[in-house]
């Protein structure tokens, strides 16, 4: 695994003994996180797919991406929420399918 770019930056935040880049420019262009963000990206086994639409296309689902989020749910994680919130979370549409990712090694 890759490390953090910003552990040695002068303008990273430090919290709870770890390293983040602050809402300064220069954190936001920085070549270091871009390329640590990309890293992260490719090393990623799903990606975000169309949005479900109802209950029953969600329950057969394994992984699903909420909103924006970068990284899936598992179904159980879902089931454990009110049923309120995940019925206006699929009326907002912010369910998405979770496409896992081919290995290119085969």
């Amino acid at each position: 695994m890759k490390q953090n770019p910003c552990r040695y930056c002068s303008s990273a935040m430090e919290y709870k003994g770890k390293h983040f880049p602050t809402h300064k420019m220069e954190c936001h262009d920085c070549e270091y996180i871009k390329s640590h963000r990309e890293y992260l990206k490719s090393q990623r086994k799903f990606e975000i797919g169309q949005y479900i639409s109802d209950f029953n296309e969600l329950m057969a689902q394994e992984y699903v991406f909420v909103g924006m989020a970068e990284t899936p749910k598992h179904i159980e994680v879902i089931k454990s929420w009110q049923v309120r919130s995940v019925l206006g979370i699929l009326d907002n549409k912010h369910f998405y399918k979770a496409i896992r990712k081919e290995n290119e090694d085969k």
